[in-house]
This record gives structure tokens, sequence and C-alpha cells, in this order.
């Protein structure tokens, strides 16, 4: 019951419509904007299946994530967005996995077994991999009360090392980009293959 009303809240803000009756909803409390939740909604009637994903409070306020960070910017300056030492980490997570580039999304990983691989490494160059995979941390903070966090992102086939850059508004800039590894068998972030 509770997942067909969430369906038939977020229905009227979508490019597509979702059946209340077989849509599976996740949902997901959003610790730097209180009192707000992620929505996954997916139908699995087709393949690849349908997803669409939305922020919403009990207010039935809803935000349409498009791929843009446009929707992010425009809720951070609506939707009260608290960014501490507790909330930033999952902010610049959240960020970058529903934001995509024209070329693609910088996708973190923390480990070798956040990448999704294409066909799995040889077990020297996995470990060779992992050595150079750094968690995503935070490094330092500026006097502006920005903070810079290191993290290890796979764009397209490659491994870089970067910065984001967060402001307390909760503008993300990635600066000091650093190539590890080129053509790594990563599925397509896109299509999954």
């Amino acid at each position: 019951a509770q997942a067909a009303r969430m369906t038939e809240k977020i229905n009227p803000f979508l490019d597509t419509t979702f059946d209340p009756q077989s849509t599976n909803v996740m949902v997901h409390p959003l610790s730097f904007y209180e009192g707000y939740s992620l929505i996954e909604l997916s139908r699995h009637d087709q393949n690849p299946p349908i997803v669409r994903n939305a922020i919403c409070n009990d207010a039935d306020q809803v935000h349409v994530l498009n791929w843009s960070n446009d929707v992010i910017y425009r809720m951070n300056k609506t939707v009260p967005i608290v960014l501490n030492d507790d909330t930033m980490a999952d902010y610049v997570r959240f960020f970058f996995t529903y934001v995509r580039g024209s070329h693609g999304r910088f996708l973190i990983v923390d480990t070798v077994d956040d990448i999704d691989w294409r066909e799995d490494p040889a077990p020297a160059g996995r470990k060779a991999l992992g050595k150079m995979i750094e968690p995503l941390h935070l490094a330092r903070r500026e006097k502006d009360g920005s903070a810079v966090f290191k993290c290890t992102i796979v764009f397209r086939d490659s491994l870089f090392q970067a910065e984001a850059l967060v402001r307390p508004d909760g503008f993300i800039t990635m600066m000091n980009e650093e190539l590890l590894v080129e053509d790594i068998p990563v599925a397509d972030d896109i299509l999954g293959q």
C-alpha cells in the first residue's frame, strides 16, 4: 500500500507512467536533505527495466532527478541542505551517482569490487588496481568553508584519482584529476554491457 501511494504521488511528475500495483519502490532517507528521501521506481516489464528517481518529502514536494546537476543545484537553494562532517561524503556519492555529463558519469569506487567489470581482470591486475584505489575521504577544509574530498573514479574505461571540492551551498567541482589506468574492461555505465 505504501509503494502504491508513493507511485501515485510521483507519477504526475514523470515522463512515463508506473502502475501502482506492479512497480517496485525503494526508499532511502537522505542525511543531507532533512525530511527528504530518495525514491526509486522501477518497472521490469521490459529489458532493460524502466527506472526513475525522485526526491520527496512528506509534504508532497517532488523533485525528479534527470541526470542533470541543475535539478540538484535548484534543490539546494530551496530545500534545507545540511552539509557537515557526517553528511558531506553521502552528498558527494549521491551527486556523482545521479549526475551524468555529456560523455558519461564519474563513478566513485572505494574498492576494486565497486567496479562494474565487463570481464574480471586477472588476479595480478586486480591486486594492482586495488592498491591504486583510495576510498572517498575528506582531505582538507578550505578557509571559505568548502571541503575537498579525495576519491578514485571510473570514467568511461579509465581509472582516475581526483578531488571533489564541495562548497557550503552544495556546488561541486572536480579538480586535480590524475589518470591511473586506461582501457580497463568495465561495463558501459549507461548500457551496462
